[in-house]
């Protein structure tokens, strides 16, 4: 494998830059990321952030020559879009390489824009609540519910998508002074990835970048607490969908890896503990999965087993009994060799996926940090089974967990604790 490099500096205005050359590539990603998620809101704030990407992403709010220089860019086939999590609001373009400085020039553009209307305001309001009916309709509420049982209205524990009350008030002020504090320069990360000579790449980013001003005032991070809960959304199925989390090991503490290590042999696939268990020996469910989620803040490792709703208590046991056997006994060295290989496949894989690279490289510049797949490789194979079975100790504290259930009543969860 080619050594990886990262080449970044910053902006005078304090705008990082990291470009990490894959000259094999056909095409170039680009990402610009912006500190401010929904993480860096309150309960009265929740959803700003995703409302503010909504303005000023839409095309049909562009000014008449950034349209233009939209529609040219996507009429030769490039990719456009954005995107808001708990910790970054990000805009993506995918271009081929004579594209590039054009490409820059419309992210520059986008970003920069500070003014918006009533009209726009409104226009979103309207789109923003249907997406909202629509998240809170579907299971895929589930993974930031489970975030919110573990850390209720703090930090990372609120819904990118914000409160229905908040989206329904939020004025043309509470946005534009949003913007003026976050979308500056100093909070933001330009991240670019592919066939890219960094002179010529630099004094474009410079030209189009480097007149930002920066602001002195913006949101801060706000503080994490964990407070692990239960939340039952009850319905008339007789399968339910049981997800339940013990915090644990952040994103960016040395502890991760064993974490992910340990979510992995319990619950990371057919040789997994669980799997094997639920699934082949008991057949008390089909899926059954285990993994972990981590922020800059704080982190847990999670499960999720789709099963019927008579066989809740039991399936919720037998998990239990495999927790208390693998904070005993850990890991076996073949268990451990057999997921520090799958781990290490998929790290490779994502050397074949430049969008896949681009998302990581780009959110771990927003933490502060770069990513290297050797160098996360040779993290991988330093963990041992004692730090498996520490962290397995650490983390697995039954008065700790945090459950969401889709189909259960709230009365049948408490019983399993």
């Amino acid at each position: 494998m080619a050594k990886e490099t990262i080449i970044q500096t910053v902006l005078s205005n304090g705008l990082q830059v990291r470009l990490k050359p894959h000259h094999h590539q056909r095409t170039i990603n680009l990402g610009l990321y912006i500190g401010h998620g929904s993480q860096h809101e309150d309960y009265e704030s929740n959803g700003i952030a995703h409302y503010i990407e909504h303005v000023i992403f839409n095309p049909n709010h562009m000014p008449a020559h950034v349209r233009s220089l939209l529609n040219d860019l996507m009429d030769a086939g490039v990719s456009y879009e954005a995107y808001t999590s708990k910790e970054y609001t990000r805009f993506v373009v995918n271009c081929r390489p004579d594209l590039l400085e054009r490409a820059l020039h419309l992210l520059s553009i986008i970003a920069s824009s500070k003014q918006t209307s009533v009209d726009v305001i409104e226009h979103e309001r309207s789109i923003i609540l249907h997406e909202h009916s629509m998240a809170f309709s579907s299971s895929n509420v589930l993974k930031e519910l489970l975030d919110n049982a573990m850390w209720g209205d703090h930090s990372v524990g609120l819904f990118v998508i914000g409160r229905k009350e908040n989206i329904s008030r939020f004025d043309r002020d509470a946005i534009e002074q949003r913007l003026q504090q976050n979308y500056v320069a100093d909070r933001m990360t330009l991240v670019a990835l592919g066939p890219i000579d960094f002179a010529s790449f630099s004094d474009i980013v410079e030209r189009y970048f480097g007149a930002w001003e920066t602001q002195p005032s913006r949101t801060l991070d706000l503080p994490i607490q964990t407070e692990p809960r239960v939340i039952a959304l009850p319905t008339s199925s007789q399968r339910i969908d049981l997800l339940f989390a013990y915090p644990g090991a952040s994103f960016l503490s040395h502890d991760r890896h064993a974490m992910d290590l340990l979510a992995d042999a319990l619950g990371g696939g057919l040789k997994s503990r669980l799997f094997l268990e639920l699934r082949e020996r008991q057949q008390l469910a089909y899926l059954v999965h285990a993994y972990t989620v981590t922020y800059g803040v704080g982190g847990y490792i999670a499960f999720k087993v789709n099963c019927e709703q008579k066989d809740m208590e039991r399936v919720y046991q037998t998990i239990g009994e495999e927790l208390e056997k693998i904070k005993q006994d850990g890991v076996s060295e073949s268990e451990l060799g057999r997921v520090k290989a799958a781990r290490t496949t998929a790290l490779f894989g994502v050397l074949e996926n430049s969008s896949q690279h681009l998302q990581i490289m780009g959110r771990r510049a927003i933490l502060g940090d770069n990513f290297f797949v050797d160098v996360e490789t040779r993290s991988i194979d330093a963990v041992s089974r004692e730090d498996i079975a520490r962290a397995a100790r650490e983390i697995f504290v039954p008065e700790n967990v945090a459950i969401v259930g889709l189909g259960p009543k709230q009365e049948s969860l408490l019983q399993l604790i």
